[in-house]
């Protein structure tokens, strides 16, 4: 994944690199206008930003292969490595860590030419990436195996939770 960041757009392209590792070919295109929130992070923010919206619309391609991300900055070593998270970070955190990503240094030109030129050229009708994860509050889960309902099943008297009619 060749990965572009402006200081108001970025550009992504995501290549398949075939086991003889001659060829490389762009599978799928990416370009993005941030939002006016999104444009007052910090540079290496942006490229942790565009890493996650990238890695959502490219899910169904990066759940099952390694990924490399091929950029200037080294987005996963922040995420991954900062002490204190704040709210964004530690979704991105959540949202990166499903899938295998390396980091590369972008050393050569190819691939990242296509990536700039997307930059430059962001599409602005893309919807923001929802950070709302499903459940997230929900920290165990156990299963039963069970043929019936137990007596003490249900909300406990003190829970805010209750029973539904």
């Amino acid at each position: 994944m060749y990965l572009t960041v402006l200081d108001e757009s970025m550009g992504c392209v995501l290549g398949q690199q075939y086991e003889s590792r001659k060829k490389e070919f762009a599978i799928y295109y990416l370009s993005k206008k941030f939002t006016d929130c999104e444009t007052r992070y910090s540079m290496l923010e942006k490229t942790c930003c565009a890493l996650a919206w990238a890695a959502k619309h490219l899910r169904q391609y990066m759940l099952n292969h390694s990924t490399w991300s091929i950029s200037k900055m080294d987005p996963i070593k922040y995420i991954f490595e900062k002490r204190v998270l704040t709210g964004r970070i530690a979704r991105w955190q959540m949202l990166l860590s499903e899938y295998d990503i390396e980091y590369r240094s972008q050393k050569a030109i190819k691939g990242s030419i296509l990536v700039d030129h997307l930059a430059h050229q962001p599409i602005e009708d893309y919807l923001s990436v929802q950070y709302d994860f499903p459940d997230e509050e929900i920290l165990y889960l156990k299963m039963k195996d069970c043929d019936g309902p137990f007596l003490e099943e249900g909300p406990e008297p003190s829970s805010r939770w209750g029973m539904l009619d």
